[in-house]
């Protein structure tokens, strides 16, 4: 991406009034820094040389997203960057970034892109669902009462869902409310499709899939 914005002459009206709307929401120097301290991960502010604010001045929110995370054009960085902050939803997101040709690219790559983000959970913070394999496994009601929960699933999204993340409310090692999280986490799943775990560490959490048990065929008894 060379910083400068993406032509959206060709691009149908709704989608035009869409990434305007998006801009105007993210635009603003209190996005940037939910995004940075709320968002990113500790490995994605390792990528800049800058601290807070100096790393919104000197590369705005959409530079901050294409240095973080690489996405390669404004217009994919203002849907994700929206995305990311909970002003855009999934589906949203999905049809928005198919009108600007992200999911056209040809080749085994892409199709490999594809099985992975099917494969991952998603967690729409406007919604407060999780969803997992194209199923509702999880719902937070209250997110003010359930705040570390809500933290560590928009962690989770925001990073791409890795198997480990770091604890983004950086506790010490040693602070058992990690453990709690994540039974609080586990025991209102209402599907039990994944699970999550503390790192062993004491510094992050994992997810995994449940894997299904094997069904062992019977064998068929040979007449005599």
């Amino acid at each position: 991406m060379n910083g400068k914005k993406d032509s959206s002459n060709t691009l149908p009206a709704a989608v035009r009034e869409s990434l305007e709307t998006a801009w105007n929401r993210i635009s603003n120097e209190l996005a940037a820094r939910e995004l940075w301290t709320n968002r990113f991960t500790a490995a994605d502010r390792r990528k800049f040389a800058e601290p807070w604010p100096e790393v919104w001045k000197k590369h705005n929110i959409i530079g901050m997203w294409h240095i973080a995370r690489g996405t390669p054009t404004w217009n994919e960085c203002i849907v994700e960057v929206a995305h990311a902050l909970g002003f855009v939803n999934g589906p949203r997101r999905e049809s928005l970034l198919e009108a600007l040709g992200a999911h056209t690219h040809p080749g085994k790559a892409s199709s490999a892109r594809a099985r992975s983000t099917a494969a991952k959970p998603h967690w729409d913070d406007e919604a407060r669902e999780l969803r997992y394999l194209g199923q509702l496994v999880r719902v937070v009601k209250r997110p003010k009462q359930a705040h570390n929960i809500v933290t560590i699933l928009r962690e989770f999204q925001a990073a791409g869902w890795p198997a480990r993340i770091d604890d983004p409310l950086r506790r010490q090692s040693s602070d058992q409310t990690r453990r709690s999280d994540v039974e609080n986490l586990k025991k209102l799943l209402l599907k039990p499709l994944l699970t999550f775990a503390c790192d062993g560490n004491g510094t992050g959490f994992l997810w995994k899939k449940v894997e299904k048990p094997k069904v062992k065929k019977a064998s068929k008894r040979r007449r005599r």
